[in-house]
C-alpha cells in the first residue's frame, strides 16, 4: 500500500473515532450526566441530587427561615415581633475531605434584623437536621440594606416639609422594586437609594444605618438638593446644593 492510500485509511479511522466521541458526549448531555441543577430546574430536582451550593427551592428558604426564627438563641437576641428576614442564601462549609464533599448536607445562612432594637443575627441552619448550628450577633451597620429599608427611608423623606416644597410632585413617586424574576420594575417618577457611611466620628452615619435617596423624574434626576435619611435616628437631612 502506498503512502497516499495509508493516509486515506488513517483519515477514515480518525473520522470514525471522532464521530463516536461526539455521539457519546451528546448522549451524556441528553441524559443529564452529573450536571448540577440550574435555577430554572432546581425546583423539580430531587433533594438527593442537589449539591450544597445549588440554588434554594422556595420550600427550603421557608424552612430555613422558620428554623432560624424559632431558635431560642435567636429570639433572645432579636426577639420575635417585628423581625425582618434580610436574606436566606446557601452556606459553604469546608468539607472534612474530598470523599465527604458530595455527601455534605445543605446549609443556609439566614440574616434577620430587628429595626426597632437595631440588632441583627446571622444564623447557620443545617437543613438536613433542621437545626441551628451557629448564631452570630450583627450590629445594625453590618446588616445589608433591603427594599424595605428603601421604602422606610422614602416614607420618612416624604413627610419632610422642606423636601415637599422643593419637590411638589413628591406624592407621585414610587420606590423602585423588583419582580419575582429580580427584574427592576420601572416607574415614571421613581425613588432609588444607596447605603452610605460616614467617614468622621461626628457624622451620625458613621454609626447609624443611612441611605441616600435619588429621585428620578422621567429621564432626569432631582438635583436641587441631596437627601440623606438616617434610619436609626429616623431623621432626614435635606441639603440644598450651591449654585455655581
Amino acid at each position: 500500500m502506498n503512502v497516499g492510500a495509508r493516509c486515506l485509511v488513517l483519515a477514515v479511522i480518525l473520522n470514525i473515532a471522532a464521530t463516536s466521541v461526539l455521539k457519546g458526549q451528546a448522549q451524556t448531555q441528553t441524559s443529564g450526566g452529573m450536571k448540577s441543577p440550574t435555577p430554572a430546574n432546581a425546583a423539580s430536582a430531587p433533594a438527593s441530587q442537589l449539591l450544597p451550593l445549588d440554588p434554594f427551592m422556595p420550600e427550603e428558604k421557608g424552612s430555613a427561615e422558620r428554623i432560624a426564627r424559632t431558635d431560642k438563641r435567636v429570639t433572645d437576641l432579636v426577639g420575635e415581633a417585628g423581625v425582618r428576614v434580610v436574606s436566606v442564601e446557601p452556606l459553604a462549609l469546608k468539607p472534612e475531605s474530598l470523599a465527604t464533599a458530595q455527601q455534605m448536607p445543605r446549609y443556609a445562612e439566614v440574616i434577620l434584623f430587628q429595626p426597632e432594637r437595631e440588632v441583627g443575627a446571622k444564623i447557620a441552619v443545617n437543613l438536613e437536621r433542621r437545626t441551628v448550628e451557629q448564631v452570630e450577633r450583627l450590629s445594625s451597620r453590618e446588616v445589608p440594606m433591603t427594599e424595605q429599608d428603601l421604602t422606610d427611608a422614602f416614607q420618612l423623606a416624604s413627610r419632610e416639609p422642606e423636601l415637599q416644597k422643593m419637590l411638589p410632585e413628591l406624592p407621585s413617586f414610587r420606590v423602585q422594586t423588583a419582580n419575582d424574576s429580580r427584574t427592576l420594575v420601572a416607574a415614571e417618577n421613581m425613588v432609588t437609594g444607596l447605603p452610605i457611611r460616614g467617614a468622621e466620628a461626628k457624622d451620625p452615619c458613621t454609626k447609624h444605618r443611612c441611605i441616600q435617596l435619588f429621585f428620578k423624574r422621567g429621564r432626569d434626576y432631582f438635583s436641587e438638593a441631596s437627601v440623606i435619611v438616617d434610619l436609626s435616628a429616623k431623621h432626614v437631612y435635606v441639603e440644598r446644593k450651591r449654585s455655581r
